[in-house]
């Protein structure tokens, strides 16, 4: 059959954008919330309960870096695994070992058992990309970018509540008597309860439904010929390969870790140079970093899958990337007055989510099959792990060397230098546009011909 007209595609797309998705992907998306609970609560809180317990700043760094250690080497290994065993199981798994690692923390008194802890919650932190895989089984067509927005989102929100569960937990300790050195340990242990609880309700009956529903989805995907490419679920077969579209994958990658970088300068980054350039104390920070994952949460939820419906995903990552670039860029510069430089540093943060969860979708896309799309979506998860492991030590020494330039560039390089490199990613979704645009064309091209060898 031939390429389905521009105006019948866009207008399937704009009936994804309003169309329900299938009730089996709550379960999905609550899990991965659960889960980044812990991680909000780590992030937030760690680094100054490290330092109470007598760490030092390398054993701090220790913590933070064992976790994307372990998540980039196993990433990749659990989502290959989720193909084989079943999404559910290996969901399951995750939140097995987001209880074990936040236990290992509650009863550690000691930093070498924080950084155990640390590691075993690295270790299994692949529900994200599992989560993903999942969600382009059970959807199909132009809803898989709606399904994967739901996915960063649920995310995002853990990562957001993790930090304010902390603060009223702790506070809750507190009024109960509870000495401060066991309060942030009883807050890991409440994380654990709450992973636990979401464990044991995925294998009541109703979660086992659920985990056939996403299991017979995945079956019927594989027994369809695997066509994961185009649109995330059963769809036509992928096109031939041309051009860059045989370093699609790699290329998405590069652009993953950009984004990466970009999020290290927004947060960790950020919090040296907000105090240096601006004069921000603590609060005005974590109101920064509050309201920038709410933006990313909502842009996710409201404006990604009205984005795509509109300009589709590529055109849709090369806007979040230029955004980000824009956003990076300026607010660096632009200090006065505040709303702007807010506004600006928001600009960023809406951009990183548009332009993270099109890059998924767009891995999904590009994948041919269920299992190849697992695999590479586990990477994706794997490449940001990796930068988030090399950028906080790039960025925080080209802030060093730079703090000494004239205002307003003093403390501005790594952010000039990113918003640099992201307008030249941005340039990689558009180019495996025109890739698959040209592998349509060979294809048309071959049914045209073979219809006229059978005319003759």
């Amino acid at each position: 059959a031939a390429t389905r007209s521009r105006p019948a595609f866009m207008a399937a797309r704009s009936s994804a954008a309003t169309e329900p998705l299938p009730p089996t992907l709550l379960p999905i998306t609550f899990s991965v919330f659960a889960q980044m609970i812990g991680e909000g609560i780590a992030i937030s809180s760690l680094p100054l309960h490290m330092t109470l317990l007598g760490a030092s700043p390398l054993e701090v760094g220790l913590a933070t870096s064992c976790f994307s250690v372990a998540q980039m080497v196993c990433c990749p290994a659990l989502v290959s695994l989720s193909s084989r065993f079943g999404r559910a199981l290996v969901l399951r798994v995750c939140l097995g070992g987001a209880t074990l690692s936040s236990l290992l923390i509650a009863a550690s008194g000691s930093t070498a058992g924080i950084v155990t802890g640390r590691f075993c919650a690295g270790v299994f932190a692949a529900s994200v990309p599992v989560a993903q895989a999942a969600a382009t089984d059970i959807v199909s067509g132009p809803q898989t970018a709606r399904a994967l927005s739901r996915v960063s989102a649920a995310n995002q929100a853990g990562v957001v509540v993790g930090p304010a569960a902390s603060a009223l937990l702790i506070g809750l300790f507190a009024s109960c008597g509870v000495a401060p050195p066991l309060r942030l340990r009883c807050a890991f242990a409440a994380s654990a309860v709450l992973s636990l609880a979401v464990l044991v309700a995925s294998v009541l009956p109703g979660g086992r439904r659920n985990a056939e529903s996403v299991a017979a989805a995945a079956a019927r995907e594989g027994a369809g010929g695997g066509g994961g490419g185009g649109d995330g679920g059963s769809v036509s077969p992928v096109p031939p390969v041309v051009g860059v579209g045989a370093v699609a994958q790699p290329l998405l990658r590069l652009l993953a870790v950009m984004l990466g970088w970009s999020l290290t300068l927004s947060v960790s980054t950020y919090g040296l140079f907000a105090p240096f350039a601006l004069g921000y104390g603590q609060s005005q920070l974590s109101a920064t970093f509050s309201a920038g994952a709410a933006c990313t949460i909502l842009v996710q939820i409201a404006l990604f899958p009205r984005l795509v419906a509109a300009l589709g995903e590529h055109l849709a990552a090369t806007c979040g990337a230029i955004a980000v670039a824009v956003g990076l860029g300026s607010c660096s510069l632009v200090h006065a007055p505040l709303p702007l430089h807010t506004g600006l540093y928001l600009l960023n943060r809406a951009g990183s989510g548009v332009a993270d969860t099109a890059t998924a979708t767009l891995v999904a896309r590009s994948s041919r099959g269920k299992e190849q799309r697992s695999r590479n979506l586990g990477l994706i998860q794997s490449s940001r792990a990796a930068a988030r492991i090399a950028t906080p030590l790039v960025s925080g020494e080209l802030f060093r060397r730079s703090c000494a330039a004239p205002k307003p560039w003093s403390g501005t390089l790594p952010y000039h230098l990113c918003a640099a490199c992201m307008l030249a990613a941005a340039s990689i979704p558009l180019l495996l546009r025109r890739s698959e645009r040209e592998a349509e064309e060979a294809t048309e091209a071959q049914l045209r011909e073979g219809t006229a060898a059978a005319a003759r």
